[in-house]
């Protein structure tokens, strides 16, 4: 628990949990308690410690520096109390009041200069240091076996820029582009279009508790299982259709970039936004039979022209989100 605290962000302390990537799960900094993996989950039981105020004022003195006075004026200032009735409820004058405040703002200023002080000489000696991981398997199994532990790094359904990935990433090992990489062929992160902001896939953290035997078969079945998606509107009879080169749980990334906005259909947005999920029906209409000579290139060229075939068969019944 102490190691926790010594290591959470300003967001964390704000947030009042962090993420356990060694138990992947979430630990409330208050009680200590694990919630699981579900961020929902976290919020309903850090809700319950009190207000975002309430839960740092709640933290020893030995993670905050705060004496009881500055506590009890930092929880006043939070209700919008003014110098005067500070004063009263203190026992000082405003002057006084006035005086604590700013003593206490200078503080914090103080506090992001030694901040950045401190991550200039961590990232001077960390350049110094040999990475903890010297070599990245070459044979898949050991890929296979290695991944989940970088994936637990990472919290679900957070959204992070590649500059944080990399420092998460560069501690373990120092080739941060090549893990991106497989973390995300490999479909633990999710990443968007442009390569700027990555998400974690939130059924990965299932996935490493499962054996290694079960990780590679699993593997094994999404690498042949390719195919066409749709995404049918059950209240206007619209649809999404794409190719799929990866079946297996295609819509759990797709949910969570329409949760976010992030479609390339204007009008499926909108459709997305007014009805809701549960107006969507999510099917796996056509499946490419598995060619193990075909390149890539050729397994993409044949899922193009099995969705071309699919869409003229539907004939004018189908009506498509452009």
């Amino acid at each position: 628990m102490k190691e926790f605290i010594r290591d959470a962000t300003i967001d964390d302390f704000k947030r009042g949990y962090i993420w356990d990537s060694k138990k992947a799960e979430f630990l409330c900094l208050i009680c200590g308690k694990y919630t699981g993996k579900n961020s929902s989950d976290i919020s309903t039981h850090t809700a319950e410690h009190g207000s975002p105020m309430d839960r740092i004022l709640m933290l020893d003195k030995k993670y905050t520096g705060l004496t009881e006075i500055q506590k009890e004026l930092l929880e006043m200032v939070s209700n919008k109390y003014s110098n005067k009735e500070i004063g009263i409820k203190l026992g000082c004058a405003e002057s006084t009041v006035r005086n604590m405040r700013f003593a206490l703002r200078e503080r914090a200023r103080q506090a992001r200069a030694f901040l950045a002080a401190i991550e200039l000489a961590d990232d001077g000696n960390s350049k110094m240091a040999n990475p903890k991981l010297r070599n990245f398997p070459a044979k898949e199994e050991k890929r296979k076996a290695l991944l989940p532990r970088f994936a637990n790094l990472f919290e679900p359904n957070k959204e992070y820029t590649e500059a944080e990935v990399k420092r998460i990433i560069k501690p373990i090992y120092e080739d941060d582009a090549i893990i991106r990489r497989y973390l995300v062929d490999y479909g633990y992160l999710g990443r968007n279009d442009d390569g700027s902001k990555y998400y974690k896939k939130c059924e990965e953290v299932i996935m490493d508790k499962m054996s290694k035997k079960e990780i590679i078969n699993n593997y094994k079945q999404q690498e042949i299982e390719m195919g066409i998606i749709q995404i049918y509107n059950t209240v206007n009879g619209y649809s999404f259709v794409d190719i799929c080169t990866n079946l297996y749980k295609p819509f759990e990334s797709i949910k969570f970039q329409l949760n976010l906005g992030r479609t390339k259909s204007k009008k499926l947005k909108e459709d997305w936004a007014a009805y809701g999920e549960s107006a969507f029906e999510f099917k796996v209409v056509e499946k490419l039979k598995p060619n193990e000579s075909a390149t890539d290139k050729e397994k993409v060229d044949d899922l193009k022209e099995l969705l071309s075939l699919w869409i003229e068969n539907q004939g004018d019944n189908l009506k498509l989100y452009k």
